[in-house]
């Protein structure tokens, strides 16, 4: 598996808030669901930046009922085939085909949805349709 680039700068992943864990697999909803993904601590409108080739296919909604929170699905080419990134809290999309490292958008401010948070964007990954750690992406470099 090829190694993913960075999505921010100074990439970390987001340990715990009164909100819960950014890890894959911590509780969700009472224990009632995990997490699908890892969450990146960034800043508001800090610059994001794509981590695989490939192509941002379509928007993604993370809350149905608040249309302000956006995100963005990407489909790896070349060496990230069969690979589907989904990335949540991120505006000014840019679309089409991406590179890796090439800037695609600007994270936006969860504090003002959730206070107290820790802000961040949240990211899934999908190998052939199956649910991975994204951490397997980066070899648990971060």
């Amino acid at each position: 598996m090829p190694i993913a680039k960075n999505i921010v700068e100074n990439q970390k992943t987001r340990v715990k808030d009164k909100y819960g864990s950014g890890q894959y697999g911590a509780s969700r909803d009472a224990g009632t669901r995990m997490h699908k993904g890892i969450d990146i601590i960034v800043s508001p409108n800090e610059k994001i930046f794509c981590p695989i080739k490939g192509s941002i296919i379509r928007e993604a909604m993370p809350y149905q009922n608040d249309p302000s929170y956006k995100g963005l699905v990407i489909k790896g080419s070349d060496a990230w085939t069969g690979y589907e990134l989904k990335i949540f809290y991120v505006e000014g999309l840019f679309s089409g085909s991406a590179n890796e490292s090439q800037e695609i958008g600007f994270a936006q401010n969860l504090t003002t949805k959730y206070p107290g948070i820790t802000n961040h964007i949240h990211l899934e990954v999908k190998f052939q349709g199956q649910q991975i750690d994204p951490f397997e992406l980066w070899q648990y470099s971060f």
